[in-house]
């Protein structure tokens, strides 16, 4: 049935049993809070673009909570993040869902929403071929996701923690050659060629290029959060990218 108390209650009771001696691990439970946070979001942005029909509510609600679902298995059998060094979690995360959530009385055209948008929010890019009635739920969830990964990251850089949530990406001093060609060439950046804060953060950056809905790119230039990734930046060995990237931005 479509019930968000169901659904919350199916999501801490799947990420209660990964914790070990009454707790989940910090990583695991960094990214249960970020699913709570990611989830509030998807309902705030849905809500302001007025999306009112039947059971929106509940998609956005569900598509924000169980979007990083396979990241608790993930770091329990693999001690990472990196889907490189591991599987695709969005990929996974589709496969979990599929096979434990209780989808009793859930229309199938509103299973293939969700397990749609959380297999593609971490790709590059939304395939062509999804349908209309499942991108928007893509959409949706890929901009939830980035806000609040963008403000946790420079709330924990704010705070100086910062390599307690990135603790593979050190800081270098200079953007990777190989990063910054990528970037120039496509606009868009791989973790493949990622070794440094700078670098997450130059990919941070071209995410700005990639969000969804107006009220998305709205909100984090006013929280001045794509000035402070360019500051920061600055001297690193990329400045014409980062010129380049904020000019876009401000045109949007």
């Amino acid at each position: 049935m479509y019930s968000i108390e169901k659904t919350e209650k199916w999501f801490d009771s799947y990420t209660d049993s990964f914790k070990t001696e009454g707790n989940l691990l910090p990583l695991q439970e960094m990214k249960r809070r970020h699913s709570k946070r990611v989830m509030g979001l998807a309902c705030a942005i849905a809500e302001s673009l007025e999306w009112s029909e039947e059971n929106d509510m509940w998609l956005a609600h569900a598509v924000g909570l169980l979007h990083d679902i396979a990241r608790f298995i993930q770091y329990r059998d693999y001690r990472t993040f990196s889907d490189r060094e591991s599987f695709d979690h969005g990929d996974r995360g589709a496969e979990i869902l599929a096979e434990e959530f209780d989808w009793e009385g859930i229309m199938p055209e509103d299973r293939n929403k969700i397990l749609t948008a959380v297999r593609f929010h971490n790709k590059k890019e939304i395939p062509a071929d999804v349908t209309l009635s499942q991108y928007r739920w893509c959409a949706l969830v890929r901009d939830a996701d980035k806000i609040d990964v963008f403000r946790l990251v420079q709330h924990k850089i704010d705070k100086g923690t910062i390599y307690d949530a990135l603790p593979k990406f050190r800081d270098s001093g200079m953007i990777s050659q190989e990063l910054a060609d990528e970037v120039r060439k496509t606009g868009r950046g791989s973790y493949a060629n990622a070794h440094s804060l700078q670098d997450f953060r130059l990919i941070q950056l071209t995410w700005a290029l990639d969000l969804n809905y107006p009220v998305s790119v709205v909100t984090l230039k006013e929280e001045n959060i794509f000035d402070k990734i360019a500051e920061d930046l600055k001297g690193h060995g990329a400045d014409d990218i980062i010129e380049s990237l904020m000019k876009k931005i401000s045109e949007i």
